[in-house]
């Protein structure tokens, strides 16, 4: 199980080992500016198998005007579409971003949260991964708001 990072040549070895249906890995790139740009971007090229998760429509709850720019999602709720997503208490899900791990670790901080602890951010994100020179793809684009 991995709970903290997890390198691109373990994660790429995982995909391709005979657990990987125990993966669950999330794209979780966004940028504030321009909120469908992490789509976008996804769209463009993920890595295998990979799912987009978005900061606004998943990874936060409603806006109330007094609760901040992401206020926290309902816990019941991000359970839920983690779960159409594949997620169980089995699932070892990996989260990544190209911002750094930003919205990674936004999605790490909330799987723990809700107490799901098999979760981590690819060290190094999309750049480390296409640098590994691993597999990138544009097939299988879903999300779970599409």
């Amino acid at each position: 199980m991995y709970t903290t990072l997890i390198c691109a040549q373990d994660l790429a070895r995982a995909l391709q080992g005979s657990q990987n249906d125990r993966f669950l890995v999330l794209d979780c790139g966004f940028e504030l500016t321009d909120p469908r740009a992490g789509r976008r971007h996804y769209d463009a090229g993920h890595l295998p198998g990979a799912f987009h998760v978005h900061l606004e429509d998943t990874l936060s709850g409603p806006k109330t005007g007094r609760n901040g720019r992401h206020p926290l999602p309902d816990r019941a709720a991000l359970a839920q579409a983690l779960a159409a997503l594949g997620a169980s208490p089995d699932t070892q899900v990996v989260a990544y971003d190209n911002a750094a791990g930003m919205y990674a670790a936004r999605l790490w901080w909330l799987l723990r949260w809700i107490g799901h602890d098999a979760v981590a951010v690819l060290d190094g994100g999309v750049g480390a991964w296409q640098a590994a020179g691993l597999p990138w793809t544009t097939s299988g684009c879903r999300d779970p708001s599409s």
